[in-house]
């Protein structure tokens, strides 16, 4: 019987002759982990990475055999002449495709893809909003609205519907299709408004006269509101509260939709329940509120405005959480 041939030895001489330019031709073996860890220490302990190829030159990447062009490069190492081939190479010097699945989605500032809304039902149902993108705008899932225009079911019908932070006017606008008479859109974002005045457009082309019942106001809301407040409601005397009393005739019940970003409802809570609490004071008689916040707001702070929060008008849609309430 054969003995079984011992493999051969690695012998670090050769590179070190190899290093010495004695023979260019002669290709010493692959470098096993024992010798890597020997000549460049273990992971962790590595100030540069270096890459070897066959002859034990850096310039082919046999440390990812996988990357692209690997062939190539490793192939254009190998026939190089009269260059010197012991260069270290840095990380930079094989730069590596970023992946796009690693992107933080959401962490980069401008806009997203534009999405589709649409007007879910009434009149105007099936009717595509415009909506760029912009960070600055979170539009209401249209699981969300559809909710909310469930727990109102006919109330919408003859309600002047109030959007405070209109974004999009989705609310604004699902309400005029299911009877509002009209509606008042407060946004403060200027670009934003341009878009919701589009909507308003391609509204109108297909029901001539609803742009005569609605009115965009681009200002800030809680400003809007201390100018609603900055006198008595029955009589006014001002007029800065007589120009607001005609923005929001009190002959017509209203149907208030409160969706702000849902940080206002921590950075700016007080602001907001004040908000809600100059409308409620002034509301006529039989208005709805619909509110929309996240589970980081506690809706029984709503009680401080001395409204009832009936539990059949709650609903979770995480991260969404809508209350509606009556005046």
């Amino acid at each position: 019987m054969s003995k079984k041939k011992s493999p051969p030895q690695f012998n670090p001489a050769a590179l070190d002759e190899l290093a010495s330019g004695v023979d260019e031709k002669t290709v010493a073996p692959y470098l096993s982990s024992a010798e890597i860890y020997r000549r460049l220490g273990k992971p962790g302990q590595r100030k540069e990475r270096v890459f070897y190829d066959a002859q034990g030159g850096p310039d082919a990447d046999l440390w990812n055999k996988g990357s692209k062009n690997f062939k190539e490069r490793r192939r254009a190492a190998m026939n190089k002449k009269g260059e010197e081939r012991w260069v270290e190479a840095t990380v930079e010097s094989a730069p590596r495709e970023r992946s796009k699945r690693n992107k933080n989605v959401g962490s980069e500032p401008g806009e997203r893809d534009a999405v589709g809304l649409r007007i879910i039902g009434g009149a105007l149902r099936g009717t595509k909003l415009e909506y760029g993108g912009d960070r600055r705008v979170r539009p209401m899932k249209d699981r969300v609205r559809e909710a909310i225009f469930n727990l109102l079911g006919e109330t919408p019908k003859g309600k002047r519907a109030i959007d405070l932070f209109a974004g999009t006017g989705a609310l604004a606008f699902e309400a005029l299709s299911r009877g509002a008479v009209a509606a008042t859109m407060i946004e403060v974002h200027f670009p934003t408004a341009r878009v919701t005045r589009r909507n308003i457009a391609t509204l109108e082309k297909k029901s001539p006269g609803l742009s005569s019942k609605i009115e965009l106001l681009t200002t800030d809301v809680y400003f809007w509101a201390r100018r609603l407040a900055a006198t008595d409601s029955d009589q006014p005397t001002s007029p800065v509260e007589t120009s607001s009393r005609a923005a929001l005739p009190r002959d017509v019940p209203w149907l208030v939709f409160c969706s702000p970003p849902y940080d206002f409802w921590v950075d700016r809570k007080d602001e907001t329940l004040n908000l809600l609490r100059v409308l409620r004071d002034r509301a006529p008689q039989g208005s709805a509120f619909a509110i929309e916040a996240d589970d980081r707001f506690d809706f029984d702070e709503l009680k401080t405005l001395d409204v009832e929060l009936p539990p059949k008008k709650r609903r979770s849609y995480p991260p969404a959480e809508v209350a509606i309430f009556f005046v």
